[in-house]
């Protein structure tokens, strides 16, 4: 009877002849079900069974070809030389298995791929579209097997690398990727990416409502050419209806999100299709997948050092800032221009202007954004910001705008270069116009600045030509009878006529409300007022365009701005003369034309607010309604007394600025007589604005003694076709005396700032959006500006 042996045991007791060792040699290695290479320790024993009784070998021994070695020889070990390289061989057997899995998704099958899947990935990220991402979980989908049905040779060796050094010189080259090979470059993306490229994925609207969003309109046609510029190669408008594949480099997914985003911003809500199954909601969808980009993709810093991770930031930028969130809008800005600098976009020349590293292995390099149209882009919205907000400027660098590097721009490209050149002066002028320690000489200097500044501009507005400033033509149906094309055009030409516009008003503002006995301040006075009646003009035209309150906003405040000014600029007193003969009935006609102009934009204005539901046009239509009284010349300080001892409540016209405090205004009328207690005694005079009066406000510094001649900019700064305003011309004598009594500074008599005390901030949360702070800082930086 024979009994079996025990694993490993050399020395067995009791054998038979008819017993002998079956199975691998000692040393060998064998994998477990679950794919480890193990040691075999134990051999087994077996019984020999003949096929006659003259066999030499048992039937066991021939089916396996091996050996039939009796039990009474010796086992034949292997040297221990030949077991270490049978080791070293398993290894790399199990390396080159792994690396086939991973550059091979088509010998996956369903049931591996979920377990990989569930043992590498983290837990599932909380979003909107969290509840989605189970049925995107699609192998056929995700991982395409190559149509050649082989692996090229770039992944074998990239597959050896970390995820980082992987994806980045895999799906950076410029090479284009046939349709074909889409799926083994989707296999290549790192696991931790893929959970969110599912999300983002899912954040999509359906494709019926995608095609129908881009077929309206000109949004696919703005996004697609913005970074380029018109005239240069660029994707076709219809590539923004192409739903990137689930397995897409999640920056990839996120640029072409925004776009669809911004089409749909574009849009008014009459202009929605009706058959959308978003519906109505998909003006109020976007801001879900704006969070969405921003919490996945921008805050990730892995994510964003592409082309793609550019136009990512600064179509978020746009978002926000024709939402209204203007704070939001320039810190994007601000990180887009970060990256863009350790990028080294901002390094490059005009000889060697290559396309940058991009995600997209499709993409075609000679439509690709270049270094020089985003660095440039970057520049000119963030110094449109920060002029709008009072804040600095995130770049010196204007070399974008050198003669040689738009020898080959358009005049209109040229002018808009220009334009972002004189943003970055003006917000340096007005950095040394307000700092607190600033004496005569550096408001001499600004001054001197402010002048050369409107030189540039006038020889940019001559460099375009006259007709090119006449009003913009349109159709009767501009949208619905201009191609894209030509609606992106017209966008463009009006826009750049009121920044133009919008440019000459914020220069000459800080003198436009000085001194009305001195001559000197007069051109600035003319300016913003003809620059304001010119850009409110433009805007009725733009708004013919597009109705939509969340298109293009920046628009909106410089017509707000415009109105302001048109509006304030009727403090001066002689500009509010009575119906009478000769210049002064000049001055009537024109305050009813500016009357009626201003109307014309509060309608605008409140109809924006009516259809879009939209905040911001509701206030600005709103602030024209409280400014609106300072044209009636009947309007004036009757309570010019209480307000001199700190009374505010009766005058005519008070506006609140949050974190600023309120605006007190009190219309001088030119009918007030010469002897009025109030100008007898100059001590019951309101204190000027800026007197310690707790605000934290200096009294700004008087220009009567500056050095500056009265009529510098007689001497060829004034542009040719600039006339005088009627009312700013030399008037008979009769007020003089009056404005005299009021001391040096008598805009500041009749425009004061009750400061706010009863903020529990003295500073406001700094990204408040709109609907925590409507004009985030506009209105108090456009104040700040006026009293400077």
């Amino acid at each position: 009877m024979v009994s079996p042996l025990e694993d490993g045991v050399h020395n067995a007791s009791a054998a038979s002849e008819n017993f002998k060792w079956r199975g691998r040699p000692r040393g060998e290695e064998e994998e477990d079900p679950q794919g480890n290479a193990q040691l075999l320790g134990m051999r087994r024993k077996t019984r020999c069974q003949f096929s006659s009784s003259a066999a030499a070998v048992c039937i066991g021994c021939e089916a396996r070809k091996t050996a039939c070695v009796s039990q009474e020889f010796a086992d034949e070990q292997p040297q221990e030389s030949e077991r270490g390289l049978s080791q070293r061989l398993s290894r790399v057997e199990g390396l080159l298995e792994k690396i086939v899995e991973q550059i091979t998704p088509h010998s996956y099958t369903s049931t591996q791929i979920d377990q990989q899947q569930q043992q590498q990935q983290p837990p599932p990220l909380t979003s909107s579209a969290s509840a989605e991402e189970d049925d995107l979980d699609s192998p056929g989908e995700a991982l395409r097997p190559s149509a050649a049905g082989r692996t090229p040779a770039i992944g074998t060796f990239n597959a050896i690398r970390e995820d980082g050094g992987t994806y980045a010189q895999a799906c950076t080259s410029f090479a284009p990727t046939p349709a074909s090979t889409q799926g083994e470059v989707a296999a290549t993306l790192p696991t931790k990416y893929r959970q969110i490229s599912k999300a983002l994925h899912a954040a999509f609207p359906c494709q019926h409502d995608i095609d129908a969003i881009v077929a309206i309109g000109s949004g696919s046609f703005f996004v697609v050419t913005f970074f380029n510029g018109f005239d240069s190669p660029s994707e076709p408008p219809s590539s923004v209806s192409e739903v990137p594949p689930v397995a897409s480099h999640p920056t990839l997914l996120a640029k072409r999100l925004m776009q669809v985003t911004i089409c749909i911003q574009r849009l008014s809500r009459h202009e929605l299709p009706r058959d959308l199954v978003m519906g109505e909601s998909a003006l109020s969808h976007t801001n879900g997948i704006v969070n969405l980009v921003s919490e996945l993709v921008v805050s990730n810093d892995d994510l964003i050092g592409s082309v793609e991770g550019l136009e990512t930031l600064h179509l978020i930028a746009i978002y926000h800032a024709n939402a209204g969130n203007l704070r939001k809008s320039w810190l994007a800005l601000r990180r887009a221009i970060a990256v863009a600098q350790l990028m080294g976009v901002d390094r490059w020349r005009e000889d060697d202007d290559k396309p940058l590293k991009s995600v997209d292995p499709r993409s075609d390099p000679s439509t690709r954004t270049r270094a020089s149209g985003i660095w440039y882009r970057l520049n000119s919205s963030d110094r449109y910001l920060s002029l709008l907000l009072g804040l600095p400027a995130a770049s010196d660098d204007d070399s974008f705008a050198s003669p040689e590097r738009t020898a080959g721009d358009s005049p209109t490209e040229r002018l808009e270069k220009l334009h972002t050149v004189i943003m970055g002066t003006i917000i340096k002028r007005n950095s040394s116009n307000g700092s607190v320690n600033r004496g005569a000489a550096v408001a001499d200097a600004a001054f001197g600045t402010t002048q050369a500044i409107d030189c540039d501009l006038e020889l940019a507005a001559k460099s375009m030509g006259a007709s090119w400033w006449c009003p913009v033509e349109l159709p009767a149906d501009p949208v619905s009878t201009l191609s894209p094309r030509e609606l992106v055009h017209s966008h463009a030409h009006v826009m750049l006529q009121m920044n133009h516009h919008h440019l000459l008003i914020l220069l000459h503002l800080p003198y436009m409300m000085r001194d009305p006995k001195e001559r000197r301040w007069d051109y600035s006075k003319t300016t913003c007022l003809s620059s304001s009646r010119e850009l409110l003009r433009a805007y009725i035209v733009f708004r013919r365009l597009s109705d939509a309150a969340t298109a293009c906003r920046h628009t909106d405040y410089g017509a707000l701005t415009a109105a302001m000014t048109l509006l304030l600029g009727y403090l001066d007193p002689k500009l509010r003369a009575r119906r009478r003969d000769g210049l002064e009935s000049a001055i009537v006609r024109q305050r009813e034309l500016d009357r009626e102009l201003i109307l014309a934009i509060r309608d605008i204005m409140k109809g924006m607010a009516e259809h879009d539901g939209d905040k911001p046009s509701q206030e600005a239509s709103d602030i024209i309604t409280r400014l609106l009284p300072l044209t009636d010349v009947d309007l004036t300080t009757t309570t010019a007394m209480n307000a001199a001892h700190g009374g505010f409540s009766d005058v005519p016209v008070r506006l609140e600025i949050p974190y600023l405090g309120t605006i007190n205004i009190s219309p001088v009328s030119r009918r007030t007589q010469q002897h009025q207690s109030l100008g007898r005694d100059r001590s019951l005079a309101p204190p000027p604005y800026g007197a310690d009066n707790g605000g934290g406000f200096t009294e700004p510094d008087r220009l009567n003694g500056s050095s500056v001649s009265s009529n510098t900019h007689g001497n060829g700064n004034r542009p040719e076709n600039m006339l005088m305003d009627p009312g700013l011309q030399q008037l008979p004598q009769g007020s003089s005396s009056f404005l005299s009594s009021l001391g040096e500074d008598a805009n500041f008599s009749i425009m004061q700032i009750e400061p706010d005390l009863t903020s529990p901030y003295q500073f406001p949360e700094f990204a408040a959006d709109v609907d925590q702070w409507t004009f985030q800082g506009f209105d108090a930086a456009f104040f700040e500006s006026l009293f400077s």
